[in-house]
């Protein structure tokens, strides 16, 4: 019951936290991966997603994510460089960049934040529940129903402010 309750008040803050700075001036977040440290990165600001220790390209906004809400906790992600969305290209892998898909109604953009515990999250997608997943901890970026590669932690992302440096 106490691990019900904690996830539910991660989750409630999490959104909050998105919320708030949604409603406020655009709020950019890198999503780092847990198994290695590195963020996801559009390469060189192209539709290509892989990881990469922190980016200098294009001052950084190939790497800087913007979480608008769309509703029932689910947010398309937006890529600060050129604004298109994480998508999971016809609701299945690869995931790429989209500048705006209608396929299924434009539900294979569509993710939320489920906690995983220690401010770690798996990215969600609502079509069909699978989770952002780095393949192998590497690059493609794929869906995978629940992956145990690593323990899971090829998809275990955590936010991380754009003003906070990278080591």
């Amino acid at each position: 019951m106490k691990k019900i309750l904690l996830l539910s008040a991660a989750s409630l803050l999490t959104a909050l936290s998105l919320s708030a700075a949604s409603s406020a001036s655009a709020q950019y977040y890198r999503l780092q991966l847990k198994y290695n440290g590195q963020y996801l990165d559009a390469d060189h600001c192209t539709a290509s997603l892989g990881l990469n220790p922190g980016s200098t390209f294009a001052d950084g906004a190939c790497q800087l994510w913007k979480f608008i809400p769309n509703g029932d906790g689910y947010y398309h992600i937006q890529l600060k460089y050129d604004g298109q969305f994480l998508d999971a290209n016809h609701c299945a892998s690869p995931v790429t960049l989209n500048p705006g898909s209608t396929y299924a109604d434009g539900a294979c953009e569509l993710w939320r934040f489920v906690p995983a515990g220690g401010g770690w999250n798996r990215l969600q997608l609502k079509i069909n529940g699978q989770y952002l997943d780095a393949d192998h901890c590497a690059s493609p970026m794929a869906l995978n129903p629940g992956s145990t590669f690593a323990g899971g932690a090829c998809e275990l992302w955590r936010l991380i402010p754009e003003f906070v440096p990278i080591n």
